[in-house]
């Protein structure tokens, strides 16, 4: 029985489910197939002749080509999960390969591009780990996220002879709005507290949740005493203003205290229970203030 190879081939290439994209040497789309169309939503026509970076994320375009290259040249394919750009502007994922393209003498025309959907898997990776490591009232990190970071920053400063502080946050009077208002309200005002502490640090500062009303903060880069007394201030300067709830002001502050690696521990554990220590001092001197562990 005679088969038309070729034939085969071409419909298996258009039907495949993976989305495979063929570009010439200069990375112009000059061919893809039905599954390149419902995963980036251009059909044939729209993307025949455009530059294979329309799929791209903007700013991922020049490390994935940098990627794609050094890959092929050493190992003559590319693989890697990446980021895509749908028509309608929606971003997703793919797991892709990449092989090149050589003509009958061996001269590189082009590359195919295999894509497979992984948006899902991805955004589920995400959940869990936002499940993981952010409290899910505030959306800051948790004690284990916190835990890791601090272990990060002990080796940092290990190997560069630098320091770092905790400031362990106890909020005053707050189990009273609880009592008072109700836990609906109470919750608001974390989410609040949170905000206004937020605006008072760093991007490179983290923020994060130790249950209920306690927040530690991870300040990294500053060790004169006084910067760090600054930085308290602003802190407590932060939840100075009065909160609404039920329509009512209410004031609230915290407490806090100071723990400094290496000299109140060198590791997680210690640094966290002499911050917490210094905070209930803290807290007996009558709240909105600090001391250090």
């Amino acid at each position: 029985m005679d088969v038309d190879l070729s034939a085969l081939r071409a419909q298996a290439f258009n039907y495949l489910f993976d989305a495979v994209v063929v570009t010439d040497a200069a990375g112009i789309v000059i061919d893809w197939n039905c599954g390149s169309q419902a995963l980036y939503g251009y059909s044939k026509e729209d993307i025949i002749g455009q530059p294979v970076s329309l799929l791209h994320v903007p700013e991922d375009s020049a490390s994935i080509t940098d990627l794609v290259i050094s890959s092929v040249e050493q190992h003559g394919k590319w693989t890697g999960e990446i980021r895509f750009l749908h028509k309608d502007g929606s971003i997703g994922w793919v797991e892709s390969m990449c092989v090149p393209l050589f003509d009958d003498n061996q001269e590189f025309i082009g590359a195919l591009g295999i894509n497979r959907d992984i948006t899902k898997r991805v955004e589920d990776a995400q959940r869990m780990l936002n499940l993981a490591c952010y409290d899910q009232l505030t959306q800051i990190p948790n004690r284990y996220l916190l835990m890791d970071r601090v272990k990060q920053a002990i080796e940092r400063c290990k190997r560069m002879n630098t320091k770092f502080s905790l400031f362990y946050m106890d909020l005053d009077e707050f189990k009273k709005i609880n009592d008072t208002y109700g836990h609906c309200h109470g919750d608001a005002v974390l989410i609040e507290a949170v905000a206004r502490l937020r605006k008072a640090i760093r991007d490179s500062d983290t923020l994060a949740r130790m249950g209920g009303d306690e927040f530690v903060l991870l300040l990294e880069d500053i060790t004169d005493n006084n910067d760090i007394s600054h930085m308290a201030d602003i802190l407590i300067g932060a939840l100075d203003k009065p909160f609404t709830v039920a329509e009512q002001n209410v004031l609230l502050n915290c407490s806090i205290g100071i723990a400094t690696f290496p000299e109140s521990g060198d590791d997680f554990d210690t640094l966290i229970k002499a911050a917490d220590l210094a905070m209930y001092k803290s807290k007996r001197q009558g709240g909105a203030t600090y001391r250090f562990g």
